[in-house]
């Protein structure tokens, strides 16, 4: 259950694509992650039909509503709460959507995001490299991860994800 629960999360806030020393420089601690982030594109590096209407498109959010409630807030004493999708199918491959509230601690500090996660009355502490500007937030989960994000795809609409680019826009 704790699996369950940890992965998405750490999916979300954790697999980000690497950024140079150059483009971390000017936001380097806390205060730059400040604020309240809002999904505004979650890309697949392959075409997929997760609503089975024959359409295939790469924008997850144009196949499922699902994400549309994904949104992390940065609290400025060092705390945050994000509100993430629990992806599965059923047996008939109709995706099936949950979402729930994750909170814990966080630190960022030389492009570095630090966060420990409640989980059960336990907690779990990971670390990343992300790429923050002033206005967007964006990762990268790739392979295990993205399995992890949709739990059973294998035979699904989404097996053939390997690669999921998230953006999340400042509000």
């Amino acid at each position: 259950m704790m699996k369950k629960l940890i992965f998405p999360l750490i999916a979300i806030l954790f697999a980000f694509t690497a950024c140079t020393d150059d483009e971390n420089q000017s936001i380097n601690n806390n205060a730059a992650l400040v604020g309240n982030y809002v999904l505004s594109t979650l890309t697949a590096d392959v075409a997929v039909d997760l609503n089975q209407d024959t359409i295939t498109d790469m924008e997850l959010t144009n196949e499922t509503n699902c994400f549309d409630s994904m949104a992390i807030s940065f609290n400025a004493d060092g705390t945050f709460t994000s509100t993430i999708a629990e992806v599965s199918f059923d047996n008939s491959n109709n995706l099936v959507c949950n979402t729930n509230v994750e909170s814990g601690t966080y630190s960022y500090a030389n492009g570095t995001l630090t966060i420990t996660v409640n989980v059960n009355g336990g907690t779990a502490t990971e670390s990343q490299q992300i790429l923050l500007t002033p206005t967007t937030l964006s990762f990268n989960v790739d392979d295990n991860d993205v399995a992890q994000y949709f739990n059973g795809a294998a035979g699904t609409p989404a097996s053939g994800i390997m690669s999921l680019d998230f953006v999340y826009n400042k509000i």
